[in-house]
Parts: structure tokens; sequence; C-alpha cells
């Protein structure tokens, strides 16, 4: 198939690109979003979407794992069941019937500096700011394909060609029904990726605002709109920037060039807000004072960028972030070395980051952590565990959104697969609680305020009362 080319947004505020350039083609058709399909993206979000403005927006950290992240950091209910069918044997001290085993009251991965962050989750947990759900798990389409399944969990809908990304559709609900509170040319940094380009921001014909399109920003809030730091300009040799912009000013005159000249005053407001709210020495000032430290390596790093961003400005709707600085999650090999100590840094800097927005009273920043699929519970040959199904949704903070059902383990699992061979993963029991991953996006949707989701991806929203599995 054809590799798919994507649409880029560069324009005078510094510009958007939506790439992810490894990823090669495909085309799903599903029938809710045919409208889009056919270029009519816009009249769904403005006829056919039931919108309610909550009391409170929430602000979205978006959290997502490449690679597709094994389930088993946060779910070892059925490991003695697969160790004794395993290929190769996991280590001793994940017997549940050892003494001195490393498996904690609710099932997570513990170890404590060892382990994968089970001690982290069972404290946020029973602190009410953390819920898992363990059974996010594909019926529609049981894909474990990278490209396809990237695409279909950054836009919500197996119609992943022809679909926006949840950010974008996010920034043209509230666009439509006016839901910002102010003009959206005033918000400042609505949406933010901290991962480059993203497809959670692919645009797919929908139309919004000039201002609702995506800024990337790094660790260290460079500004993008400087253009000796604006890697799509490249090096400017020397040119004073200044110049251009009064040379680019007075030959924009009269009405045609309106939007040129707002343009420019737009991005010397932001470029200023950038310099005076969030240079890194005011960032960690700030932080130093509330006796907030988080972990010094790259992820850490971004999260308390993006975390930053989310308390200081409350504009900031939805921000995306990679799991850049803590390795793929591919893991088809050498696992049990490396995903524990990768499980260990998420953990311990999400630890961080909920503590930084408890501390702050910021109870609408909700932060979801997730991957394109989960993995087979098989050990292979490699000691690594190839392409599954199930995964689990970690998802924190938010208490002042309304709907929002935290301190609770959803869902139940079995093993599936006959012994000694490969393909052995989990799966919902009969009795368990399912959820595609596509109502990750519905229920971000719904927190927005769409009481219809299903118009936009043919899914419901996560089921908040579903039964708490918690000891």
């Amino acid at each position: 198939m054809e590799r798919r080319q994507f649409l880029k947004h560069l324009g005078v505020l510094g510009g958007a690109c939506t790439a992810a350039s490894m990823l090669g083609g495909r085309n799903l058709i599903s029938p809710s979003m045919a409208a889009l399909n056919t270029g009519d993206a816009n009249n769904i979000v403005l006829n056919e979407v039931n919108y309610v403005r909550p009391t409170v927006l929430p602000q979205i950290i978006h959290v997502f794992l490449y690679g597709g992240p094994s389930e088993l950091a946060g779910n070892l209910t059925n490991i003695e069941d697969i160790n004794a069918n395993s290929q190769n044997p996991y280590p001793t001290n994940m017997d549940p019937n050892n003494t001195g085993t490393i498996i904690t009251p609710n099932n997570f991965w513990g170890g404590a500096n060892n382990g994968a962050g089970g001690e982290i989750m069972e404290s946020l947990i029973a602190a009410g700011d953390m819920s898992i759900y363990r059974t996010i798990n594909r019926l529609k389409e049981d894909s474990k394909a990278h490209r396809t399944s990237i695409f279909q969990n950054l836009t919500g809908h197996l119609d992943a060609e022809n679909t926006p990304g949840i950010g974008t559709t996010v920034a043209a609900i509230l666009s439509a029904h006016n839901a910002f509170g102010k003009a959206p040319e005033d918000m400042i940094l609505p949406f933010v990726s901290f991962e480059g380009d993203s497809l959670v921001f692919e645009p797919a014909g929908l139309d919004i605002p000039l201002a609702t399109k995506y800024i990337a920003l790094d660790q260290n809030f460079r500004n993008p709109y400087d253009r000796n730091r604006n890697s799509s300009v490249g090096d400017n040799g020397g040119i004073d920037d200044n110049a251009i912009e009064a040379l680019a000013r007075n030959n924009a005159q009269g009405e045609k060039f309106l939007k040129v000249r707002e343009a420019f005053t737009k991005r010397k407001e932001l470029s200023d807000f950038i310099d005076s709210s969030f240079n890194v020495d005011r960032v960690n000032a700030d932080l130093l004072a509330l006796g907030i430290t988080y972990p010094n390596t790259n992820f850490g790093r971004r999260l308390k960028a993006a975390v930053s961003l989310a308390v200081n400005n409350p504009d900031s709707l939805f921000i995306s972030m990679g799991s850049g600085g803590l390795g793929g999650w591919d893991d088809h090999d050498s696992s049990l070395e490396e995903y524990p100590d990768r499980m260990r840094d998420l953990m311990t800097s999400l630890e961080v980051a909920v503590n930084h927005m408890n501390m702050t009273g910021r109870d609408n920043i909700i932060i979801n952590v997730y991957g394109e699929f989960g993995r087979n519970v098989n050990l292979n040959n490699s000691i690594g565990w190839d392409h599954g199904n199930n995964q689990n949704l970690m998802t924190f903070g938010g208490k002042g959104i309304s709907g929002r059902g935290l301190g609770k383990i959803v869902g139940k699992t079995q093993r599936i697969g006959a012994s000694g061979v490969n393909r052995q993963f989990t799966s919902p029991t009969d009795d368990s609680y399912q959820a595609e991953p596509f109502s990750i996006a519905s229920t971000v949707y719904k927190y927005f305020g769409v009481q219809n989701t299903e118009v936009l991806n043919d899914e419901q929203p996560l089921d908040e009362n579903a039964a708490n599995e918690v000891i």
C-alpha cells in the first residue's frame, strides 16, 4: 500500500505538522463517521453533537506508551497460571506462594527499587488518586500491528485514516460550541505537544481556528515562535528576527492581510508569555517552594514540564506526551531486565505529578496512560513478550471532574492459550467489565461536555461505576 502523506499546517505562528513517518499505509471504513469521509466532519461537530458545557473544563495530559506495554506491572492476578504454562519461567519472587514474593496485595508488580512500581500503584489507588482498568481489550478489531493500532487509538476510531485525532476533535467541539469561555484567539497554548508531531492532533479535514492548532514545546519550554529555535526554518544564519517581522508587517497592509498582522501580534504575546511564565528557572523555583522534586530523567523532566504548564495555565486543555525517555515498550526480548526499570521510572514520575497537582489544588487535571495494544504473557525464548491484545489504562487525578471514578481496580482476567506455546495471553473473564481502547477517547469527549459520544466514534465512554476489584 502507498505510504500515507500527512498534511502539514505551517504558518506564521510557527506551524504544527502531524506525522508519524515510520508508519505505513492502511485504510479502514466505519459507518458512523461516513460524513468525515465525504468532507462533512464539521457538520457532525456542529449539528450532531449534543453538547452541554461542564461547569469545570478538564485539562487532559495524554501519555501514550508507544510500542505496546505489557499489562503485567499492573496485573499479576494470573501469574501462577501464567508461570505454570510459560515456555520460560518467571523469577521465583513472582510466585504468589513464595514468602519473599514481590507481588502486592492487589496483584501489582512490586519489588521496591528493583520492581515495576507496584507499591506506588497501591498507594495512589488507596489515596483515591488513581484508577486502573485492567481489561482494555479489543473485540471490534483485534489488531496487533503497530501502525494500525497507533492510528486507531490516537484518533479513537476504527476509521483511523479518515478521522481527526482526539486532541483536534476536542478543539473542534469546543470551538463549534463557543465553550472556551473566551474567544479562541485569546486562548494561550490551549493544545500542546511535548512529543513533537503527534497523530492525536491529526486534522483529517476538520476545520478549527488557527489559534487552537497545537504547538510543540520541549521540556525546557523552548519557544517555537522564535525562528532561531524553529526546526522548520532551520539555521537563520544571524538573520534579525525583528527585521523579518517589520518587513512582513510593512508589506501586509490592508484588510486582506489582517490575519497576518494578527498572527505576528499573537506570536509576540505567546513568546512573552512563555519566556516570562515558563522558563525553567521559574518552574524549578516554584517546585522548590512546594517541596516537589521530579526524577531527573528524560521522561521525568518532560512530565514536569507538562504538569507545570497545566497547573500554571488553565487555558492548556489538552497536552500530549509520548513515552520518550523511557525507551520503547516493544519488549520482544530481555523484558525481565528492562521492563521493570522502565515501569518504575514511569510510576515514580507519575507519583510526583499527582502530588504536584494535589498540592496546587488543581483537581481538574487528568493524566491518562496507555498504549496501542498489550502483549502476550508467555516468556518467549528471547525472554520477551510478543504482541497481544489486553492492556491497562492508568488514569490519575481529576477529582473535580463530574463522573470521575477513582481509587478503583476495574476488570478481571484469565490466561488463554495452550501450555508451552508462545500465543498465551490474558482476556477478560466472562463476568468481567471490558472496554475497547476507543472508550478512552469517548471518555475524554464526555469530560469536555459531549452527551452523545457515539456520533464521534461509535463507542460509549468507560463505565466509571463498574465493579471495583480492590482487595
